[in-house]
């Protein structure tokens, strides 16, 4: 009988365990007729059959990206590999792992792969849900950010993000804040109008006079650094300090803290101090029987306070999750760890920057690439091309 596997989610880190998991070839149409007549398993998806490629939603404001093409319908690439969509959200995880619980239905399985994403405080802070944006909350967030920047002809823009620090890694979106506030500046300067608008770059989690490269890249580009600044409530118009003094603000792009979906607290998985699903080194959900989770959803094993939420770690992660659900279905132990690393390319339009940071210091691609280039643009978008015709057509 064929092993009942569910994937909740799909977005990167599930994405990538059903590639690791399949050892997914070159050549789809022949294994899409192999698998009809041999595969061992019964693979079930659920999500919303939209994936988004979000390490590309700040170049929407220079208009270089659009909704449409980082957008891919995954319909196909799962029927390419029989494996079923079910369009619907999960609510609750129940019976060891064994039963996931959506709004219209319920689903046994032998193995479960949870994928489903972050959730965002974004109650924490009053006013957050009301007067900010983030491109961290998807496309359609970030075209209203960019339709109401462009409806302005001068103003105050302050861009920020707060981490969520009670698992010791970097549970929050800052990557995407330093892009954001680099391309913001280039768009204003390809209007003719950046000597019109302040922009202000602003974190609790950033020390006052910090240093180091990302501070060099904003203040090279005029950007006023607000570093260990965190209002007390986003208001019509700006912020309210904690000393009641009003701070004028046009637009607020914000990224607050990370944490895990709301229904977990009342799931049977375990969950972090910070509020993610509790895994170990191997991916595996503790305490549980083949329930495994990656990319932000869940928490880390003794992290470096470095490690962060991104598409490269849910990629690591997803692997060997992936490995180990293998050998645990054949009732092995798992064997395959999962390396700490952060790596990532910072367009700033006219310059880009690869950060990155490894635990075994291996550096990214056997330093074939510089690390500080414009010509880094062109390879981030070559991995976003490679990425989504992947998804697409193969």
């Amino acid at each position: 009988m064929k092993k009942k596997i569910t994937i909740a989610g799909n977005g990167f880190a599930s994405l990538f365990f059903i590639m690791y998991f399949l050892d997914s070839p070159v050549f789809p149409f022949f294994a899409w007729c192999f698998r009809r007549m041999y595969s061992r398993y019964d693979m079930t998806v659920i999500g919303n059959g939209a994936f988004v490629y979000f390490p590309a939603i700040p170049e929407f404001l220079t208009h270089k990206r659009n909704t449409q093409c980082i957008t891919v319908d995954i319909r196909s690439f799962l029927g390419r590999r029989n494996i079923r969509l079910i369009e619907d959200r999960i609510i609750d995880v129940q019976d060891g792992g064994r039963t996931v619980v959506t709004e219209h239905g319920r689903y046994a399985n032998d193995a479960l792969f949870l994928g489903i994403g972050p959730s965002f405080r974004k109650d924490d802070l009053p006013g957050t849900r009301e007067y900010t944006y983030s491109p961290c909350y998807g496309p359609d967030d970030m075209a209203r950010f960019t339709s109401r920047l462009e409806s302005l002809d001068q103003g105050i823009v302050y861009i920020g993000y707060k981490i969520n620090k009670k698992d010791g890694f970097v549970a929050g979106r800052t990557g995407p804040m330093y892009e954001c506030a680099c391309l913001l500046d280039a768009a204003l300067k390809k209007r003719g109008a950046r000597d019109r608008f302040e922009i202000h770059f602003f974190s609790p989690n950033r020390t006052p006079g910090e240093k180091g490269a990302l501070t060099d890249r904003l203040r090279e580009r005029g950007i006023i650094m607000d570093d260990g600044y965190l209002p007390a409530a986003f208001v019509e118009g700006g912020m309210v300090d904690h000393d009641g003094t009003f701070r004028k603000a046009d637009l607020v792009l914000y990224s607050p803290e990370i944490t895990g979906a709301p229904f977990l607290r009342q799931s049977c998985l375990p969950v972090s101090a910070g509020g993610h699903i509790d895994v170990d080194r191997y991916g595996q959900v503790r305490g549980l029987h083949n329930v495994f989770a990656a990319g932000d959803c869940a928490s880390h094993e003794a992290p470096p306070p470095w490690v962060p939420h991104q598409a490269h770690m849910a990629q690591l992660r997803a692997q060997a999750a992936a490995q180990n659900l293998k050998a645990a279905l054949k009732n092995k132990s798992p064997t395959h760890r999962y390396r700490h690393e952060l790596s990532c390319i910072l367009d700033m339009d006219n310059d880009a920057m690869w950060m990155h940071i490894a635990e075994d210091d291996r550096p990214p691609f056997w330093n074939l690439f510089p690390r500080r280039s414009k010509h880094l643009i062109q390879v981030k978008a070559l991995f976003e091309r490679l990425f989504l015709f992947y998804l697409r057509y193969l």
